[in-house]
């Protein structure tokens, strides 16, 4: 099971304690899902989830927030590259369901759909916009398993939606960015704090827990990476530099010889020559005196501008 099937399952056992939070869930699975048909001379409100679960939550919702009396199949029909999937199926057959539905989902006179929109007064409040958003995610998002990226995607049905839900978002404080696929507009967030923020806010604790412990272990392993890289690239540094210190010298010593040069010079070329593996640090703390890392430093830049201007005369 893919992580997404995963947190999605998880949405499904959360059922908001509010009526107007559970009404705005409703609202959101209406308005990315929901779909109005007529069957033999019958009209339906249909709702399509790839997920018994979804459809449960969906058939829950409506029972306790509407008069509606809903009914769940199970269809075969090719989609998200499955066959089966499920249909909640409310009939609409008074005045008095086509006015609550108006209330979730605007229509014309004739019943049609005005369009798909983000009903205001539905995510009025903070915890409404909550729920909101979980039953977009529950009806059109999709999120990476975190051990191989970090990626969040809503897919909307129109660019006015995507737009007002892309605002929802803004007021949770998460900052979505938007493309067009396939003619859909996709709201995307790679940030992994964020994508965090976003389980935390429409209740995926379980996963946010897993997700959030992945995070950690990359980050440390990553920090791991950059400090053995980093300790590579200095040694590396150092039997370079220590190579090129050792071969100048021993040009000098064998075309000059030490006693040409100054006392604190020569006691560091023959430290040197004896230990090739040390470093300038513990190079430092065998001179007499001893001398800091960046006093050796500074005394070997010293020591190997005065060798090579002694091999550059002959």
């Amino acid at each position: 099971m893919s992580f997404s099937q995963e947190v999605k399952n998880e949405l499904t056992r959360v059922m908001p304690d509010k009526m107007c939070c559970q009404k705005a869930e409703l609202a959101a699975f209406l308005a990315a899902a929901a779909t109005i048909r007529k069957e033999k001379e019958e009209v339906f409100l249909r709702i399509e989830t790839e997920s018994a679960s979804s459809a449960r939550k969906v058939f829950l919702l409506i029972k306790r927030t509407s008069p509606w009396q809903p009914a769940v199949r199970m269809e075969n029909k090719k989609r998200f590259n499955k066959e089966r999937i499920y249909v909640v199926n409310v009939p609409l057959k008074t005045p008095e369901d086509y006015a609550f539905l108006n209330a979730f989902w605007p229509l014309d006179s004739r019943g049609e759909i005005k369009g798909r929109k983000v009903i205001k007064e539905m995510v009025s409040r903070n915890c409404c916009r909550r729920s909101y958003m979980r039953g977009i995610f529950l009806s059109r998002g999709f999120i990476s398993r975190p051990e191989e990226q970090y990626h969040l995607e809503i897919t909307l049905p129109e660019e006015g939606m995507a737009g007002e839900v892309q605002k929802i978002l803004q007021k949770l404080g998460l900052e979505a960015k938007k493309v067009e696929r396939k003619n859909m507009p996709v709201l995307y967030i790679k940030d992994s704090e964020k994508i965090g923020d976003f389980l935390r806010i429409i209740g995926a604790s379980k996963a946010l827990l897993h997700y959030e412990n992945v995070r950690i272990i990359k980050s440390m392993r990553n920090d791991i990476n950059r400090q053995v890289n980093c300790e590579t690239a200095n040694l590396t540094k150092t039997i370079d530099a220590s190579m090129r210190q050792i071969e100048l010298l021993e040009r000098l010593k064998k075309e000059k010889g030490f006693n040409i040069l100054s006392p604190p010079l020569r006691e560091l070329a023959l430290l040197r020559l004896e230990y090739p593996d040390l470093s300038l640090k513990e190079l430092g703390e065998m001179l007499d005196p001893p001398l800091s890392k960046s006093g050796v430093a500074y005394r070997m830049r010293k020591l190997e501008k005065t060798a090579e201007d002694l091999l550059h005369e002959l």
